[in-house]
């Protein structure tokens, strides 16, 4: 029963960081000015490290020479990594709001505006802030719509850093059970 419950949470862990990864590749390669927020390479960092976790642990299933205690640490250190990266996008979004409208007067547009986490990059011009939302453009709308699509790829990464984190202790729970439960050492809990 434990291990059909830990193939299911390893599926979702396996899926998640790979969602995470892949929004977190997204907004890097939409970046136009400068160099991708710290907050965004890490969240790249800890998509593979879930990648990584998750597959050491579908591995311990067959593979016995894999200690329990390696896949627990494992399981610890990603728990710790992704709630790090939840809570910065969390603190990185504060203030931002993902609906946005036309209005370049309106509080939410010009705080999407200067969040370095969504708007692609910015730099200081002769004429003025320039950002990487306006690549290719002096649309409003078009800035919005894409200042209001890194925005939603930024909170879907988030949530899904901290939906991970919440899969990270339900694997280390089951762990512990399993260890509790007479599971040896040198043999894997899930």
């Amino acid at each position: 029963m434990l291990s059909a419950v830990a193939i299911g949470l390893r599926g979702f862990q396996f899926l998640f960081s790979v969602v995470v990864l892949g929004l977190a590749a997204t907004l890097i390669s939409g970046q136009v000015v400068g160099n991708s927020p710290t907050t965004t390479r890490y969240s790249t960092f800890t998509g593979g490290f879930g990648l990584i976790v998750a597959a050491v642990g579908v591995a311990g299933l067959f593979i016995s020479a894999i200690p329990e205690l390696i896949v627990l640490g494992l399981d610890a250190l990603a728990g710790v990594f992704f709630i790090a990266g939840g809570i910065a996008w969390a603190i990185g979004l504060k203030g931002v709001t993902c609906s946005l409208n036309g209005d370049s007067t309106n509080n939410e547009y010009i705080a999407a505006l200067n969040n370095e986490l969504i708007n692609q990059g910015s730099i200081d011009t002769s004429e003025g802030k320039g950002y990487g939302v306006y690549k290719d453009t002096t649309d409003i709308n078009v800035a919005i719509e894409r200042l209001a699509g890194n925005c939603k790829k930024g909170l879907s990464d988030e949530v899904m850093q901290f939906i991970l984190f919440a899969i990270a202790i339900g694997l280390i729970v089951l762990g512990y059970i399993r260890m509790r439960k007479g599971g040896k050492t040198g043999s894997t809990y899930v």
